[in-house]
């Protein structure tokens, strides 16, 4: 589905909201790692927090190729949806489609914070801390890369030619 003339303005300004989103969850990232690091520390295993980090890498690497895929999904309805003078039939069939994508998305979230919420705490599990590190660092590198993914899916999408 193929539409001429989108409102480039608009999705220009979501791309930078997203930028913006990306800063404060890398300022969040560096936050919770120092936070983590420091925890680590004090329990005299230094070695889990590069541990909790090759873990969330691998994570990260398993989930790129879906969540690239979102991604683009999210930026084509994206810019379909800027096109003014859409039909209420298009409207409809579009705002179906961002349901679709915000319920993959709210799955994921979901997922995460039931797996921190429901984690032992450390009085009862020695390696929770290890746990609880490895799921916070790949919620917050799945965060960035569908940021990222989305931005580089609106850029190439807004260059191809029709």
């Amino acid at each position: 589905m193929t539409m001429p003339n989108p409102d480039v303005k608009r999705v220009h300004r979501t791309m930078i909201v997203y930028r913006v989103v990306q800063v404060v969850l890398i300022a969040l990232l560096g936050y919770m790692a120092f936070n983590f690091q420091r925890l680590f520390a004090l329990r005299g295993r230094p070695d889990q927090f590069i541990t909790s980090i090759v873990a969330a890498i691998v994570a990260q690497l398993i989930l790129i190729y879906p969540i690239y895929r979102l991604a683009w999904r999210d930026a084509g309805i994206e810019i379909e949806g800027s096109v003014p003078g859409l039909s209420s039939e298009q409207l409809a069939a579009l705002r179906k489609r961002r349901l679709m994508g915000d319920l993959w998305k709210s799955c994921a979230v979901i997922f995460f914070l039931t797996f921190v919420v429901l984690a032992p705490d450390q009085a009862k599990a020695k390696a929770a801390p290890l746990v609880l590190s490895c799921t916070l660092f790949s919620f917050l590198f799945a965060c960035l890369s569908y940021f990222q993914c989305f931005n580089f899916s609106v850029r190439k999408r807004l260059k191809q030619p029709e």
